[in-house]
């Protein structure tokens, strides 16, 4: 990032990033819906990817860009965040990546499911 935002700002946007994550009862969520939820607590987007950016370093959350080759998706952000929390005494990771490939694919079924070119 260019431009270094301020320590306490950071913090505070990182705050907010863990509760709207444990707000969704451990599941994952794609960052579009992240920055909304953010943005009502007056996160923006510069803060929202630098507190993501510090969280993933410091291993409390994981972050997964994923693709469709769907041309109607070009450009779109698929990216999923998850908290890295053991769930069910399953290893943090694990439950990470298990909760982020369940919102993909629950996400892309319904993608699927429904999206029709003509």
């Amino acid at each position: 990032m260019v431009n270094e935002l301020p320590s306490d700002t950071i913090a505070a946007a990182k705050s907010a990033v863990v509760d709207v994550l444990r707000k969704r009862a451990k599941k994952a969520r794609f960052t579009t819906e992240l920055a909304a939820a953010l943005q009502r607590a007056s996160v923006g987007k510069d803060e929202m990817e630098q507190a993501l950016a510090d969280l993933q370093s410091e291993g409390i959350v994981m972050i997964r860009d994923n693709f469709c080759a769907d041309p109607h998706l070009a450009g779109v952000d698929l990216t999923v965040v998850a908290l890295v929390e053991s769930i069910d005494g399953a290893d943090p990771q694990l439950s990470a990546i298990r909760v982020i490939d369940d919102a993909w694919n629950k996400w892309l079924g319904e993608y699927l499911a429904n999206h029709r070119c003509g």
